[in-house]
């Protein structure tokens, strides 16, 4: 949903507006009243470029509200009713603000992705009132569009084709008029592989929330930011982790860690400016109590192994086996990030999303197992040997990456203060993993046959 806002007159007697936009103009009488625009073809020699849905440029058409009426804009009132769209006056104009039709607005970046939808659900759920504009790469845009209709969602929230790794993340000419209709912003978006590139994580990861810093700082009616981090910034620090700590130089696991750090740099760089809550997730893995993920990676991976072994086998113990692993289920993740970005204050504050009572790698394996029916005798193997092994065909042929081995042999604890504080009182806290892991492996089965990235 945008406002009246969202319409800008050029010089050129045309508009800029988004194709099969919805726009919201919300009329003294409190009533609302739905438009649908369809961009006309580009004019030619019009130089500003096609719009971000490709194809075509803007079209030279407007929306008419009583308010724009009444400060000079657009034809006569009689053609000013639902769903005329009708050819405004050719003359140099700009952007303007009427508070009378400005909505609470929540930008939000990671949608269709796994945490990016349930965080949606959960704002959506939580405040009625509020609408989203959400950033998707052109190539989501279908699958968005449908899990929105499935959502009840469709005429809540508007799809903007967009890329993070652009400096104007895609918009283009609307850049401007997004800033000023943002109230509030979630940035989910990232790379999350183990295995990525340098230059790949970085782009997306470190440069693309450069850029939606960048357009943050230009939204004059922003109240709150949330930056989706990872508790794994810490990267190669062992002992406990404070959520007050971030700059370090001991080093990380893999690219994907040091992406992430470098990211969260840059936006605890610019929270003088931008008022930013930075939640920090530990491993995520599916709801606590349905066990649904569409995401099998992780402890996944070893869920998967056990399952392909026979019922009575030895199996490998990585490292001492007496190291902590930070599961969390993604219902908890989402539903403190949703409090806590719907009270006030919190800003400049970093949050551990993490489980205070981690089971030990051991205790994992011997409770999957157990799930599982296996009967497994395990035999301890070094953390090199391990790595090594799950590089060659054994590795692969369980579905094992040697990457994951670096989180079952970390000594590292994440101590969540500032979550347990704000968290206190509201019935939000992390269930421990033996309440929930028989949803998460009962789910995990069910859904075998279609889940090709759990293999």
């Amino acid at each position: 949903m945008l406002s009246e806002t969202w319409i800008r007159r050029t010089e050129f007697g045309s508009v800029a507006t988004f194709k099969n936009i919805n726009l919201l103009c919300h009329l003294h009488t409190m009533r609302l009243y739905w438009f649908q625009v369809r961009p006309s073809k580009a004019r030619e020699g019009d130089k500003r470029g096609p719009n971000v849905d490709g194809g075509t440029s803007f079209g030279g058409r407007r929306i008419c509200t009583p308010e724009s009426l009444a400060l000079g804009y657009g034809p006569r009132p009689a053609v000013c009713r639902p769903p005329t769209a009708v050819e405004m006056p050719s003359r140099r104009s700009s952007w303007h603000y009427h508070p009378s039709t400005f909505l609470a607005m929540t930008f939000l970046t990671g949608v269709p992705g796994f945490l990016g939808t349930r965080l949606l659900r959960r704002l959506a759920a939580a405040a009625p009132d509020r609408s989203f504009l959400l950033l998707v790469q052109p190539k989501f845009e279908g699958r968005t569009h449908t899990l929105l209709a499935d959502r009840g969602l469709a005429d809540r929230a508007t799809v903007l084709p967009g890329d993070i790794t652009e400096p104007d993340l895609g918009l283009g000419a609307h850049y401007d008029a997004v800033a000023e209709q943002i109230t509030r912003a979630v940035h989910l978006a990232a790379v999350y592989d183990l295995t990525i590139p340098r230059e790949v994580g970085w782009e997306v990861n470190v440069e693309g929330t450069r850029h939606v810093l960048d357009l943050l700082a230009q939204c004059p009616s922003l109240e709150r930011f949330g930056y989706v981090s990872s508790a794994y910034v810490s990267g190669e620090r062992t002992g406990t982790i404070h959520e007050d700590e971030l700059v370090h130089e001991a080093g990380f696991k893999n690219f994907y860690e040091e992406t992430k750090y470098h990211a969260e740099v840059l936006v605890q760089d610019r929270m003088d400016e931008i008022p930013t809550l930075v939640f920090r997730p530990g491993i995520v893995v599916g709801d606590s109590e349905t066990g649904a993920t569409d995401k099998f990676d992780g402890v996944y991976f070893v869920l998967n192994a056990l399952r392909r072994l026979p019922r009575y086998t030895p199996m490998t113990r990585i490292g001492s086996g007496t190291e902590p692993v930070n599961l969390v289920p993604v219902d908890f993740v989402v539903d403190a990030m949703g409090h806590l970005l719907g009270t006030g204050g919190h800003a400049g504050t970093v949050f551990h999303l993490t489980d205070p009572r981690p089971l030990t790698a051991q205790a994992i394996m011997e409770l999957l197992a157990d799930l599982l029916d296996k009967r497994v005798a395990y035999v301890p193997v070094p953390s090199g040997l391990a790595r090594a092994m799950m590089k060659t065909g054994v590795g692969r042929a369980l579905g094992l990456a040697p990457e994951l081995i670096d989180y079952f042999d970390h000594p590292s604890h994440y101590d969540a203060s500032n979550t347990r504080a704000a968290l206190d009182g509201t019935g939000i806290d992390c269930p421990v993993l033996p309440d929930y892991a028989p949803a998460m492996v009962a789910y995990a089965r069910r859904h075998d046959a279609r889940s090709s990235a759990m293999y």
